[in-house]
């Protein structure tokens, strides 16, 4: 029973890895071009108020990567938060807060670092 179960398991990743590993879209003849940075700018945004918002940009090279996908982190959310396409809001006062930016593949970020002083 338990190695029908392990099997079963292994064939479950197998299956799962295999489904993930090509990111190539359909009629694509399966050249994939790997992300070997990310850029974001600006690299310091100051807010003089809480409620204010700015705009961070990723710039993803080379420019024809194909998995440009990202996400965003705030290290301190309280202070100033990010959404899903970058922008930034003041939440509250401080500063020493970095939004971060990650590639997909989780091999490169960038960072701009951001201060709230209402």
């Amino acid at each position: 029973m338990r190695s029908a179960a392990l099997h079963a398991t292994v064939a479950l990743f197998l299956l799962s890895a295999s489904a993930c590993s090509n990111s190539a879209s359909p009629g694509d003849s399966g050249n994939i071009v790997p992300v070997q940075g990310v850029k974001v700018t600006p690299q310091v945004i100051q807010f003089l108020a809480v409620g204010e918002t700015g705009q961070l940009v990723a710039t993803i090279s080379p420019a024809n990567a194909t998995d440009k996908a990202v996400v965003w982190e705030s290290t301190d959310s309280a202070v100033a938060s990010v959404d899903t396409v970058g922008l930034v809001t003041a939440k509250a006062a401080g500063s020493g807060v970095f939004i971060t930016v990650f590639t997909h593949d989780g091999r490169h970020q960038a960072s701009a670092n951001v201060s709230v002083n209402p």
